[in-house]
């Protein structure tokens, strides 16, 4: 089920892809469908099982090279998840880290400006100017606390 926010996003995928020059086919407009609505990073492989449920004829060549130009885009990111090191998942509008589940796998991006400045001041003592990084934190959401507590 797609969201109103997640329609609304993949309409604009679609706008910056063909924008860039690139082609919106039926294929790719799944992906991005796909990607957008989910609340969790996907590998490739999962990308392309889901697309074709109602796109048999996908290759996962096309699903590679969708996430190749999202990327070039800056709209999604790989990012490491439950031991998949190929998973993506949708960028933020701007700088945010990331907090996995390591039960379901639900993300959720936060702010955390806290650490931002205690980044710089362990690159200045160590003698590094900090130019970029990025933080995840896994564990735990809510709902899984409270699956694993009544079973408890």
């Amino acid at each position: 089920m797609i969201t109103q926010d997640q329609d609304t996003l993949s309409q604009k995928w679609e706008v910056l892809l063909s924008q860039a020059g690139y082609r919106i086919t039926r294929p790719r407009r799944a992906i991005l469908d796909i990607v957008a609505e989910s609340s969790r990073p996907l590998t490739p492989l999962e990308i392309y099982d889901k697309v074709r449920e109602d796109n048999p004829g996908v290759g996962l060549v096309t699903i590679y090279r969708t996430i190749e130009k999202l990327e070039e885009l800056h709209l999604v990111s790989h990012v490491h998840h439950l031991g998949e090191c190929q998973t993506v998942f949708r960028c933020p509008d701007s700088h945010q880290h990331l907090l996995i589940c390591t039960k379901c796998g639900s993300s959720r991006y936060f702010d955390g400006l806290e650490v931002e400045e205690q980044f710089n001041q362990i690159g200045e003592k160590l003698g590094y100017q900090v130019t970029g990084h990025w933080l995840q934190l896994a564990g735990l959401c809510e709902a899984c606390r409270g699956k694993q507590q009544s079973k408890g």
